[in-house]
């Protein structure tokens, strides 16, 4: 009887995160998005925002979302959540910085299409990176590892550092270049939030764990000088309710980086792509031109 009353509670969940309705949601959010674009061609709204500026109902509908997808891919554990009665995922920040939210909508359906975070540090002041004391991001903690220690000579703190997490598309869709697009204004609208916080000094380190041939290659086509461990062993308690996503073949990689002076124009390059017309850059064409980009930032520093 336990596992039928399992894969009920699993099967409710799904059909209910399944089935909202964000079209609204522009509307609700509290002051100015970070950042705002529509695309009438590929009928998608791209937003970004912080914890605050959203309304509970809506978080929670987010956060459902990316437990949804996750959950489909085999990265969520259908027992702990059933044990827990799990029906979304959490959030929360301490006093002075915010976790960041991109999103991507359907305006025709009002359905998610694509979604990814950065999430902020928990230590409730800003702490020096090589600070012992410092609260380790979730990164970190998977692998065993300290990411941040090479940065330490920098005077950074703490709350300068985010991670991103849950770069992931809505698993219905049909493989298309629409969907394909996805991605990258999830990472054009995410970047121009990055490019300001970087501005104003709010956002000086990235850090996360990815699959080397999927998120990570669209990161280092983005400009980021990743730094990459490939050799941990990384796990999670099978009580944690994302214990699966490191019991597979191929296992994510932990990487960090700097926010990059440059990345203003990878983002344009992207949006350039993005805007399409006739005469308007293929994506082929793009990533070229961003690898070419990459190319000689290198060289450039090898010269210095």
């Amino acid at each position: 009887m336990t596992d039928q009353a399992q894969e009920r509670y699993i099967a409710d969940i799904v059909q209910l995160h399944s089935s909202l309705n964000f079209r609204a949601l522009p509307e609700h959010i509290t002051g100015e998005p970070l950042h705002l674009s529509y695309d009438s061609v590929d009928e998608l709204m791209t937003l970004t925002c912080q914890d605050d500026q959203l309304p509970l109902r809506y978080l929670n509908g987010i956060m459902g979302f990316r437990l949804v997808q996750y959950l489909r891919l085999g990265w969520m554990s259908p027992r702990v959540m059933y044990e827990r009665a799990v029906f979304r995922e959490t959030v929360r920040h301490p006093e002075g910085v915010q976790n960041i939210h991109t999103i991507s909508l359907c305006t025709r359906t009002g359905r998610i299409e694509g979604y990814i975070s950065l999430g902020c540090s928990q230590d409730p002041l800003s702490r020096p990176l090589d600070d012992p004391e410092r609260r380790r991001f979730p990164t970190e903690t998977a692998h065993g590892i300290d990411l941040l220690a090479p940065y330490a000579a920098y005077d950074l703190g703490t709350h300068q550092v985010f991670e991103i997490k849950r770069f992931v598309r809505n698993l219905d869709l049909p493989d298309s270049p629409r969907t394909e697009r996805i991605a990258w204004r999830l990472l054009a609208s995410l970047g121009r939030v990055v490019v300001d916080f970087q501005a104003e000094d709010r956002m000086r380190v990235l850090l996360g764990d990815a699959k080397e041939k999927v998120a990570v290659r669209h990161f280092r086509l983005m400009g980021f000088p990743l730094r990459i461990a490939r050799d941990t062993t990384p796990r999670l308690p099978d009580n944690d309710l994302m214990a699966p996503i490191y019991q597979q073949d191929v296992n994510a990689v932990p990487f960090v980086g700097a926010v990059h002076d440059d990345l203003k124009d990878y983002v344009d390059l992207v949006e350039d792509y993005l805007a399409g017309g006739p005469g308007g850059p293929s994506l082929a064409a793009t990533v070229a031109a961003m690898t070419a980009r990459l190319g000689g930032a290198r060289a450039m520093k090898k010269v210095s």
